[in-house]
């Protein structure tokens, strides 16, 4: 039997199977024609898959369960009639999931705005994402269409998809009374040669300026402007018509002008892309012609510039450049101007350009939003009014009266309503960040309203509890009394802020409802109620409420007071209506710090540390300074800490009107027995047999200092939560002690008062050492060991038989070594990383683990030690701009042009191997505007160099030695201090055990 046929059959099918496999994600061009199954050709033959049932499920995934498929009323008059005939439409969210290849892609969103079957009465308003990206926002395809005086048009982006990321663009109705469609979603690569993000080392040129910007990948664009000007002697220049089918052909007109006006948003960046054709380039190398490209009447480009820049490898077929234009986005629109302008007559400014593109930039809030046009105005009809009696002259005239002022009152009311809701809008960002509840939403999440729900009340209105997203999430909705004394500014304020603060010490606001003159705010709901539930209220109402721990209410206080400090340092934000029924808990009773309507920001243009403002607050918590100077500092919000503080201590509110007089302001009652010395009066009596001595000296300390009379003699709130941490970790020690002599009563215990302990540098890896700890004592380590010490066990930490000759004792808590020189402060050692204060001589046996610092760490790029060399002219002096104990700093120009700044760290410098490669590993995971930028390193020898991005203006010293420059730009001087320590802040602020502080810092740093 002959089996080479058949073998010959088996490999085509074979090869068939193979070729018939789908890839694993789309490459090239994808055209969805939404609303439709099956696949549709269009007049230009491409085909559109539709999106019902797709062929290639795996690779398109469609969200949002109630969005369905519509085809348009109205019968077509055109012939174009995919993939506008159908689309995607519904009055809730849904989005499409795409996988698709790396790389940057051209969206394009097809809308054909008209009556779709099943939503007549509805209007069309909405907002289309793309991953962090707004594309749209509150759009309406109408009014647009009516703009354009089209009937379908485009909307076309560019944005950049990750290794293994998938592409999702989502469509949001903007109300209960709006719907979002979508027709067709072409996606298109772009080629690399024609990328919109090519800045390379070179970078866009911005119009006016000479620094170059650099288009980085985490920008998305939307396509103003494309134009191909299209000549019968030129070609066009990169043949780009036949990557783009969408460009807008138009024949350059017959006469001598070469200005192009094109409407733009007012408040973005522009990236105009010139496209230069073959005979532009010639005319460019030509010594006898000149001409120059003008943006905004702002000379960008000459052609002796073009001609510099060109190389025969690198044709520049088009050049990029950058515009601002400044202003409000709510101006409307204004011109950008392209203009070529050239001394010789001959030379058509038509003919030097193949086409030019227009892109708008996403904002810093990663928008491109802009507003919709003005809805068309439609004129009144005039009514003719035939009157045949004299008695009907006078009825009319009565039923017009009538109805004149029943329109008057119900326009009246609406106007009212109207302008109230616009005065209570929030900015653009805060509507961003929080969500916007319909009135009809409010009302269904708390029952109307209802009594049952009520779970709060005060002069500022009432507090309920709801549930919003079909039951799945309970929050806490807060009503504002219309005569409150909280109105519309302590409303806007309550959201600018909270929409910007996020802190687990801070209550986090989820948004907000301005329908119908309604002020209401919706919160996470606090399971556990307020602070001053639980010091008094509770305890009032029912004799059986259990009382909170001193334990717990330490660790309140240390929420809370973390909460304001992160308000202060990190935003420059002052409370100012700090007060216990505002310090809510959630069900593990965390603090968190609420209610931000009378909080203030600090001006950070100015150099003083107070905020002149009427007073405002609470009567009790008020600081005496404040209200008699008017003058609002931080230490404001500190002393109404020390009240809250004092609350916590005796279980009573700040002011009692049923007691004796004396004792109806807290502060004063309970200073006056503090001064005496008789503390012990004063403690709530379910708390006298709790708490410790020493924590409670601790405590009150604190809160004495916060409550003096003169500010700057009270600490900030980071003092106060350090001494407040001492105290409960002073209570812990004293509970743990106690627990531990319970369970070891036949075991002793050796007290001492103090002594130092010290070990040499035979402290090693991987071996178990004896550690010395001692009350009061210090403990100090030496290691010469050039490994990096990541961790410390504890092995041994049970409670262990105490001798008299102190070979060994008890353990009560773990140890943590702590590393420290020149570069690295000591990390401040948390509540469960430290040893017994009580006089217990303790012998702890650790073993460490350590690991030695790989180059596989280290992310940075390596410099070749010839090429550092070289660009600082053999480290010549000349190119010396700093000096410190660590070694000369120099200027260096890369081969690519590139400035950088080379740090030689000397062989005599305090910063060994070690700790040279620790500064490698944490600054290059750093990210902040006010922290200079590394960009590699070199070893050579026993040389290191490190080399970060140059710094033109020098450091902050070098400017403060130029007095004048003191005495003329001292607002800069105040800038540059506040940047520091707001990054100072913002890194300290939210800080956990195992983080880093900076230390050393300088005016030279």
């Amino acid at each position: 039997m002959n089996l080479y046929p058949l073998s010959v059959a088996l490999l085509f099918l074979c090869f068939l199977t193979a070729a018939g496999e789908s890839p694993t994600h789309f490459t090239g061009e994808v055209s969805i024609n939404c609303g439709s199954s099956g696949t549709s050709a269009a007049l230009d033959g491409r085909e559109w898959l539709g999106d019902v049932k797709p062929k290639f499920s795996s690779m398109l995934q469609i969200k949002g369960s109630s969005s369905t498929t519509a085809t348009a009323i109205h019968k077509f008059i055109y012939a174009a009639a995919v993939p506008h005939r159908t689309a995607r439409i519904s009055r809730s969210k849904f989005s499409y999931e795409f996988q698709v290849s790396p790389g940057q892609k051209v969206i394009r969103l097809y809308f054909h705005p008209t009556l779709y079957k099943g939503f007549k009465g509805f209007q069309d308003l909405f907002t289309v994402e793309s991953g962090p990206f707004t594309l749209l926002s509150n759009f309406s395809a109408s009014l647009t269409a009516h703009a354009l005086g089209m009937n379908s048009f485009v909307k076309e982006f560019c944005l950049n998809v990750q290794e293994n990321g998938r592409l999702s663009i989502g469509f949001s109705p903007s109300s209960l009374d709006a719907y979002a469609f979508i027709n067709g979603i072409e996606i298109i690569s772009v080629p690399a040669s024609l990328s919109y993000f090519q800045g390379g080392d070179i970078g866009v040129q911005v119009v006016g300026h000479k620094s170059p910007v650099y288009l980085e990948y985490n920008t998305a664009l939307e396509v103003i402007h494309r134009m191909s000007i299209k000549q019968s002697s030129v070609r066009s220049a990169g043949d780009f018509d036949g990557i783009f089918p969408m460009w807008a052909t138009r024949r350059a007109k017959k006469d001598k002008s070469s200005t192009w006006k094109i409407p733009v948003d007012m408040g973005f960046r522009y990236l105009i892309r010139l496209h230069f054709s073959e005979l532009g380039l010639k005319i460019a190398e030509t010594d006898d012609v000149i001409f120059k490209v003008l943006i905004n009447e702002m000379v960008a480009d000459t052609n002796i510039d073009i001609v510099k820049e060109r190389n025969d490898d690198n044709i520049p077929w088009y050049r990029d450049y950058m515009l601002l234009m400044r202003g409000n986005k709510k101006e409307g629109k204004r011109h950008l101007l392209i203009s070529l302008q050239s001394y010789d007559e001959l030379i058509d400014g038509h003919g030097l350009l193949a086409g030019f593109e227009i892109f708008k930039l996403s904002n810093p809030d990663n928008s491109l939003a802009s507003p919709n046009p003005f809805p068309p105005s439609q004129d009144s009809p005039s009514l003719l009014w035939v009157l045949g009696h004299r008695n009907a002259i006078a009825t009319v005239a009565i039923t017009i009266i009538a109805l004149v002022n029943i329109i008057v009152h119900k326009s009246r009311e609406t106007w009212e309503a109207s302008r109230t809701e616009e005065e209570n809008k929030p900015s653009a960002r805060a509507e961003r960040q929080c969500r916007r509840f319909s009135f009809a939403e409010i009302q269904l999440a708390t029952e109307n309203f209802s009594d049952a729900l009520l779970i709060g009340k005060g002069g500022f209105g009432r507090v309920y509890k709801g549930l919003i997203d079909k039951g799945q999430n309970i929050v806490a909705v807060k009503r504002l009394k219309l005569s409150s004394s909280q109105g519309s500014h302590e409303f806007l304020t309550e959201i600018e802020m909270l929409s910007q603060l996020r802190h687990v010490n801070l209550v986090s606001l989820i948004g907000y409802c301005n329908e119908h003159g309604e002020m209401i705010l919706v919160y996470d709901y606090m399971a556990c109620g307020t602070l001053a539930d639980h010091l008094y209220k509770l305890q009032r109402e029912s004799s059986n409420c259990c009382s909170l721990t001193w334990k717990q209410r330490l660790d309140i206080c240390i929420g809370a007071g973390r909460g304001l400090d992160y308000l202060h340092t990190g935003h420059g934000i002052i409370h100012r209506d700090v007060k216990a029924s505002n310090i809510l808990l959630d069900e593990n009773f965390v603090a968190k710090v609420s209610d931000f309507g009378l909080a203030k920001p600090e001006d950070g243009r100015k150099l003083k540390s107070y905020v002149s403002t009427k007073v405002k607050g609470t009567f009790g918590y008020l600081d005496p300074y404040y209200f008699n100077t008017q003058k609002l500092t931080r230490k404001s919000d500190t002393y109404a800490f020390g009240v809250v503080l004092l609350e916590v201590l005796c279980g009573r509110p700040a002011v009692v009107s049923r007691v004796a007089e004396n004792e109806h302001i807290l502060s004063k009652w309970a200073l006056d027995y503090i001064r005496k010395g008789e503390v012990d009066q004063i403690i709530a009596s379910n708390l006298r047999d709790e708490i410790s001595s020493d924590s409670l000296k601790t405590f009150v300390g604190v809160a004495e200092r916060c409550l003096c009379h003169e500010p700057k003699n009270r600490p900030t709130m980071s003092q106060v939560v350090l001494q407040l941490e001492s105290a409960l970790e002073q209570q812990e020690n004293k509970e743990q002690l106690e627990s531990a002599l319970e369970q070891q009563e036949n075991k002793e215990l050796v007290a001492l008062n103090e002594t130092t302990g010290a070990f040499d540098d035979s402290c090693h890896c991987n071996d178990e050492i004896n550690l010395l700890a001692v009350n009061k004592g210090k403990l100090k380590i030496a290691s010469s060991d050039e490994q990096h010490q990541t961790n410390s066990k504890v092995v041994n930490s049970e409670l262990l038989s105490g001798r008299k000759d102190g070979r060994r004792a008890t353990i009560l808590k773990p140890l943590r070594l702590w590393p420290r020189d020149g570069f690295w402060n000591r990390v401040k050692p948390s509540k469960k990383n430290k040893l017994s204060s009580y006089g217990v001589l303790e012998i702890v046996t650790i073993a460490k683990t350590c690991e030695e610092i790989s180059a596989a760490d280290i992310k940075l790029a390596k410099f070749d030690w010839n090429k550092i060399a070289a660009a600082t002219n053999n480290f010549s002096y000349s190119n010396q701009v700093g000096e410190g104990g660590f070694g000369p700093v120099y200027k260096a120009a890369l081969p690519k042009g590139q400035v950088v700044a080379v740090k030689s760290l000397s062989p005599s410098s305090v910063k060994g191997l070690k700790e040279f490669k620790n500064e490698i590993l944490l600054v290059q995971n750093l990210r902040h505007q006010n922290i200079i930028k590394l960009l590699g390193y070199c070893f050579h020898k026993q040389e290191k160099f490190l080399v970060y991005e140059f710094m033109e203006n020098g450091s902050l010293m070098e400017n403060l030695l130029v007095v004048s420059a003191l005495q003329n730009h001292n607002g800069d001087c105040s800038r540059t201090c506040l940047s520091t320590s707001r990054f100072t802040a913002e890194t300290n602020s939210q800080r956990s055990e195992n983080q880093q502080y900076f230390s050393g810092f300088s005016d030279e740093s």
